[in-house]
């Protein structure tokens, strides 16, 4: 019985199917059909009963489920305690480039008195991170709220904070000069904009940054996925673009005024974890509190 064996075992029981627990875990659905064979033949037992296309555990595979979390837990809390003893702990953190902007240093921060560890910072978007956090292969993720509506009940969630989405601009650009403006003559000016989420990463075609009025088109001049050029265009004053308010000051730019049709909306910041989670973890969420 070997603990790689367990991790995939309790993935296939939380999804109940291997094509699903496959796409979580980046492998393939026969290499986890092996897997589960050398598990049951180890245990000599069978732990799934067969639903149609799903997977359903039966009564020894409830059985080995909550044995199975606390040996993977012990595992891996052995692990980090011999790392401790080592003096070494690496924290991996995973999130798309635009949520690592702001939270990589603030996490830094709040980490940066906390003796004998370091943070590696994977770069994922939103659903990337969340796969490997279930699959064990990163110790946290940071995602918006809009994905955490379906996550299992194993995982923890501690929130970070918020990022609010403004329309920014130059401080040379026209629109500097207006104090109000609608929202039918913002639109007669450019913009800059991605064609793939720079939060999820689907390529959700022309202007999926999250504007909030997709029925009312802007005039989108330059497409750029490449947050620091797009950011060279709004400074120049060519462009204007929707970003998230810590990008706004970072960069020193100017959001536009409130106007009738306001589009600044806000949005919840969490960091994922394990409920399951080593020690070691816990007690850095419980400072990051």
């Amino acid at each position: 019985m070997e603990i790689a064996d367990l991790r995939k075992f309790l993935v296939i029981a939380q999804q109940q199917s291997l094509q699903k627990a496959a796409q979580i875990l980046n492998t393939s659905p026969s290499a986890l059909s092996k897997s589960l064979k050398r598990l049951e033949n180890s245990l000599q037992v069978k732990l799934f009963d067969r639903v149609g296309k799903s997977l359903r555990l039966n009564e020894q595979g409830l059985t080995l489920q909550p044995r199975a979390a606390a040996l993977v837990n012990l595992a891996d809390d052995t692990k980090s305690h011999l790392k401790q003893r080592s003096r070494e702990i690496s924290c991996v953190v995973a999130a798309s480039s635009i949520l690592q902007f702001k939270w990589a240093s603030v996490l830094a921060r709040q980490t940066q008195h906390t003796k004998h560890l370091s943070l590696v910072f994977d770069t994922q978007y939103e659903s990337g991170a969340v796969n490997k956090l279930l699959a064990g292969e990163v110790d946290l993720a940071i995602v918006t709220g809009e994905v955490i509506k379906e996550l299992p009940h194993d995982v923890h969630l501690t929130q970070l904070g918020k990022l609010t989405m403004q329309i920014a601009m130059g401080h040379n650009h026209p629109l500097r000069q207006h104090k109000k403006i609608s929202l039918t003559e913002l639109i007669k000016f450019p913009f800059a904009a991605p064609d793939t989420s720079p939060f999820c990463g689907e390529q959700r075609g022309v202007g999926c940054d999250g504007w909030l009025a997709p029925k009312l088109a802007r005039h989108i001049k330059w497409v750029v996925n490449d947050y620091a050029v797009l950011s060279q265009l709004v400074k120049s004053g060519l462009a204007l673009a929707y970003l998230p308010d810590y990008i706004v000051r970072e960069w020193q730019l100017t959001a536009l005024p409130t106007c009738p049709d306001n589009l600044a909306y806000s949005e919840q910041v969490y960091l994922l974890s394990l409920k399951s989670a080593p020690t070691w973890l816990n007690q850095l969420l419980e400072d990051i509190r």
